[in-house]
């Protein structure tokens, strides 16, 4: 949680210090072709705590989530895959194996600065496979720039059998492309 609010703090510092040279995402701004990282990639550098993305259920369980990809708004579609990792509350692996993006549920941009570097949040289908074969929406939200309410993180929720909707640690990035 340090780590987050560490990177978090240095990306506001830059853009207050960037001043009105930083534009708030426009509706052009937010359209187009967005790469994303779930707990993974060049992320997982900023130290412990930053890979992989982990949420929990209510009744305890978490998942381990990380991935890349790309979400475009016009046409609207997304791809991409990772891994994930279903704990109970003790610890014990229930399931893993792969997922694989099919289809864009949404996506809404927050801020993108003018390096690409850009916050938002997207509702991507999933299909889970190894071992525990399901459809699932994982939502990879960067904070940058968010909502009141909107938490860094990836959360998964495998339709009729369990939602990981509590961020607990990892970071996510999206970049403009």
């Amino acid at each position: 949680m340090k780590i987050r609010t560490l990177i978090l703090s240095l990306v506001v510092l830059s853009v207050l210090a960037l001043g009105p040279a930083v534009p708030p995402a426009s509706t052009d701004g937010g359209s187009g072709t967005f790469q994303f990282l779930a707990g993974s990639g060049f992320l997982c550098g900023f130290g412990p705590g930053t890979c992989p993305d982990i949420s929990s259920a209510d009744n305890g369980d978490t998942i381990e989530i990380t991935g890349s990809g790309t979400v475009s708004t016009r046409p609207k579609s997304a791809g991409g895959g990772g891994t994930f990792t279903w704990k109970d509350s003790s610890g014990n692996v229930l399931a893993s194996g792969s997922w694989t993006a099919q289809s864009l549920v949404s996506f809404v941009p927050y801020l993108v600065l003018p390096d690409n570097i850009a916050g938002g949040e997207a509702l991507i289908k999933v299909h889970l496979s190894g071992g525990f074969d399901a459809d699932a929406i994982l939502t990879v939200t960067c904070a940058i720039g968010a909502p009141p309410g909107h938490t860094e993180g990836s959360a998964l929720n495998i339709q009729d059998v369990i939602n990981f909707n509590k961020h607990v640690s990892g970071i996510t990035l999206y970049i403009k492309q």
